[in-house]
């Protein structure tokens, strides 16, 4: 491996050496080789591709397997500075919302406050007496910053971007190290690296800290947009490592002026409020709105004292980057001291461009030396001044105050591993730091990005899908590694419930197990119709056998319209392989419980997660294989084939849910969906089957009971009890009331009843009385049918009871959904592959709550 050929400015020393900290590095860089690399950043993007999910729009593309290190005294420097920044941040911002003396005294221009979008008009009279008294309206603003850093030509550190809204990747970085500490461990070989524990440790600690309690835990939360967001991976690790509930908009609420967590259990106070949005979107009273949802009257609560914001949304009006021009004043003038990290050179031309002729400095020298950016808008794409067009060179010479000119230097560049081999990428490098409530804290790593081309500027935005490097901080030999001290805390009651489970996250394991309930039913119902598809040119009655079948599919969703019944061999298996292996209801199923995973990532361990999404890829890629072309008799192989690891995938999933989540919470509502789902698909397909033609007309049973036992994998129950000899009672029995039989309706309702009563065991004749009256319509049933001198008959004037039971089951579904969730109800899927959103809204408890694809209609 020759790396003596890339010019690699983070490598090497002023005179062309390889720095001291870099040897050791690179010998063991050069035994591993390229191709090794290669293979080991691959595995890394695996692992990372799985902790973000399918359902992550971006996320990081990677982390590339060397890592940029930083000596102690160079990190000391670093860190020295960040802290600096820090404080004059914290400074600028109590300020401005403040005496407002930098704005008056013209150190700071308002046109580059006012307009920023970070720039919060809070219209409270407490906020205005407090500004006019001179006082600040919020009693710290920043408890967390990150900043980005590109070392120019000259070796100096230089600062592209403040980040204090969303100030992500922290989480990224966490991970980043995690997975190169697995994958490449002689990297790590003889040399000690400091380690990002200690540093999550203290942001825990200052959290609790700010909530101020001392007599009760204090509720922690994490605002997220949700899983649909690009940052959602980043939210997931971050409320894992922090013990922070992670929650939607519409998982909280206000309530007396306080902040609460909607909970199965009721509200939950929620203390402290990591903010991880816009700040502009978080509260629709008082702020602009947006998009993404937001907390009614939040604003308010902070002001009182009943809930901290972290960071608070006001700071964001310091990521403005016309702001850079003024730092260097700014930091005279507040700090009296000198920027230790200074920015990159930036030019702001004034409201009237004539600000030391800087309109004819820019247009008039080399233009492809600068960026130019709005000035209050962090998030505007920038461009090179070069690259402008008429119009934007025009609205530069009418408005100049809106745009500001940042230097476009080269950023360092170290080696990188390519598909091609090891090449130089121009590297960003991310440095977060916290107030634990004394002081400020910097962490002993980062976050370096490698920019993908030179119209990437230095400043853009972490928020699309880049590639990463782990940041190490060497340790000398003689240096002690101290953790974070122990904070007090209070002695905890002992719980083995649920705890604090959010409504949305108590909605989404409940459809997760229907979902999956929806696929096996599904899978075992195209089971029993591809065994008999080779019979249409048998007896009659078998085609009234298929026939019955075919429209039991149809009631699932496998097709909408009956067009196979009576259809020919051929077009049956023209009609299975199309719902089987085209855009039909198994796929779109898997893509649903893939989405609900996702939306559970916080909740669900590593082991079930990758379960859940390697098993719908591994089926994804089975229904593609096994589309190719062929006979009739080779595609019904195929489907049964396809059948099988559908049914496996589900009863992987059970067992491991079964054996590894503790029952309470997310796995009650798991098990309530698919106890709900399997009842009503075994009450659907009874009903159905009675009702075929051979049944009604001629009250023959034999073949209805016979495929009602293979539907619900009773065959060999059935047979161990009553051998040959079919009967009406006895496998209604087995498949309505016996509760051994984990397939049957009875064993599905004593399992409802069981955990209605565990959720809520004051409900006394409320929703487990439900249950138990649809087990004693049940009972009355089979006693009719036992009783009766003519079974068959009777037997056969079952359906339309068995459909009033169903609706029963229906509403009590219905019930659930309203008592735990129905204040957070997204949208859907809808039998026989249709999607429609459900009637009512997020939060308005008269909507109809959920429907389905499947047997059951709503739940």
């Amino acid at each position: 491996m020759d790396l003596a050929r890339i010019p690699l400015d983070e490598m090497v020393d002023g005179r062309g050496g390889v720095r001291p900290h870099w040897r050791r590095l690179l010998g063991t860089i050069s035994d591993l080789g390229h191709r090794e690399l290669l293979e080991r950043g691959r595995q890394i993007a695996r692992a990372l591709h799985d902790q973000t999910g399918p359902s992550a729009a971006g996320g990081l593309a990677g982390c590339d397997p060397i890592p940029l290190l930083l000596p102690p005294q160079e990190f000391a420097r670093l860190a020295e500075g960040v802290t600096q920044r820090a404080r004059l941040l914290e400074e600028i911002l109590r300020d401005l919302y403040g005496a407002r003396g930098l704005l008056s005294a013209g150190i700071l221009p308002p046109a580059l406050v006012y307009p920023a979008p970070g720039y919060l008009h809070m219209g409270s009279a407490d906020a205005s007496a407090a500004a006019a008294a001179g006082a600040p309206v919020i009693d710290r603003f920043l408890s967390f910053y990150a900043v980005d850093l590109v070392r120019g030509p000259d070796g100096q550190w230089r600062v592209a971007a403040d980040r204090v809204g969303r100030a992500n990747g922290v989480g990224h970085t966490l991970e980043n190290r995690r997975q190169m500490a697995r994958v490449l461990p002689e990297l790590f070989s003889g040399r000690e690296v400091r380690t990002l524990t200690p540093f999550f440790d203290a942001w825990q600690d200052s959290l609790y800290r700010q909530a101020g309690l001392a007599d009760r835990n204090p509720g922690l939360a994490l605002l997220t947009p949700g899983p649909r967001g690009t940052l959602w991976a980043e939210h997931v690790i971050l409320a894992r490592e922090l013990g922070c509930v992670l929650a939607e908009a519409g998982d909280l609420a206000m309530r007396d002026g306080a902040l609460w967590l909607k909970t199965v259990r009721g509200l939950r106070r929620v203390d402290v409020l990591l903010l991880r949005q816009d700040g502009w979107t978080v509260d629709p009273l008082e702020l602009e709105g947006g998009p993404v949802p937001g907390i009614a009257g939040l604003l308010d609560a902070a002001r009182g004292g009943a809930v901290k914001l972290v960071n608070h949304p006001a700071a964001g009006v310091v990521e403005a980057p016309g702001l850079a021009a003024f730092m260097p004043a700014l930091a005279r003038h507040l700090l009296g001291q000198d920027l230790m990290l200074p920015d990159l050179r930036t030019i702001w031309p004034g409201p009237d461009g004539a600000a030391d002729g800087a309109i004819d400095t820019l247009l008039g020298g080399d233009r492809g030396a600068w960026w130019l950016r709005r000035a209050a808008d962090p998030q505007a794409a920038a461009l090179r001044l070069d690259r402008a067009d008429g119009d934007t060179l025009d609205a530069l010479r009418r408005h100049p105050g809106r745009f500001v000119a940042v230097e476009a230097i080269a950023p360092s560049v170290m080696p990188s591993i390519r598909p091609n081999g090891i090449e130089p990428g121009a590297v960003v490098l991310r440095l977060f730091a916290l107030f634990d409530g004394a002081q400020w804290q910097v962490m002993p790593g980062g976050l370096a990005r490698l920019l993908p081309d030179d119209d990437t500027p230095p400043g853009s935005p972490l928020d699309g899908p880049v590639v990463t490097k782990d940041v190490w901080v060497t340790v000398e030999d003689s240096a002690e590694l101290v953790g974070s001290a122990v904070s007090p805390t209070p002695t905890l009651a002992i719980r083995r419930g649920q705890g604090d489970l959010p409504s949305r996250a108590a909605d989404d394991f409940f459809w997760l197990g229907r979902y999956l309930e929806q696929l096996e039913e599904a899978g075992r119902v195209l089971r029993v119709v591809t065994r008999r598809v080779g019979r249409v040119d048998g007896s009659p009655r078998e085609r009234v056998e298929l026939d019955t079948v075919l429209r039991l599919a149809g009631a699932v969703g496998l097709w909408q319209e009956e067009t196979a019944i009576g259809a020919g061999y051929a077009t049956l298996v023209r009609a299975l392989s199309a719902v089987t292996f085209d855009s039909a209801l198994p796929q779109r199923l898997l893509s649903e419980i893939v989405r609900v995973a996702a939306g559970l990532r916080d909740r669900l361990t590593v082991e079930t997660f990758d379960t859940i999404v390697h098993g719908a890829d591994t089926l994804r890629a089975r229904l593609q294989e096994a589309r190719v072309p062929g006979d009739p008799g080779r595609t019904l192989e195929r489907i049964g084939s396809v059948t099988d690891s559908i049914l496996r995938f589900g009863a992987t999933i059970s067992g491991l849910t079964a054996e590894n989540m503790v029952r309470s919470g997310g796995r009650q509502f798991m098990d309530l969906g698919r106890r709900v789902e399997r009842a009503g698909a075994l009450l659907t397909a009874t009903a159905l089957v009675l009702r075929q033609k051979d049944v009604a007309q001629r009250g023959r049973m034999e073949g209805a009971l016979r495929l009602m036992l293979e539907l619900s994998d009773c065959v060999i129950t059935y047979r161990s009890r009553y051998f040959a000899l079919l009967q009406p009672a006895p496998v209604l029995d087995l498949l309505l009331l016996d509760e051994g039989n984990p397939r049957g309706v009875a064993y599905q309702m004593a399992m409802i009843a069981e955990t209605l009563a565990e959720l809520d065991p004051g409900d006394g004749a409320g929703l487990t009385g439900t249950a138990d009256a649809v087990m004693e319509r049940l009972r009355g049933l089979v006693d009719t049918v036992l009783a009766a001198p003519q079974q068959d008959q009777t037997a056969a004037a079952l359906p339309g009871t068995i459909d009033e039971i169903r609706e029963s089951l229906r509403w009590l579904g219905q019930q659930i959904a309203r008592r735990y969730f129905v204040v957070l109800t997204p949208p859907r899927a809808v039998g026989g592959g249709r999607y429609a959103d459900r009637a009512g809204s997020r939060g308005e408890p008269d909507g109809e709550p959920g429907t389905k694809l499947g047997a059951i209609d709503e739940s």
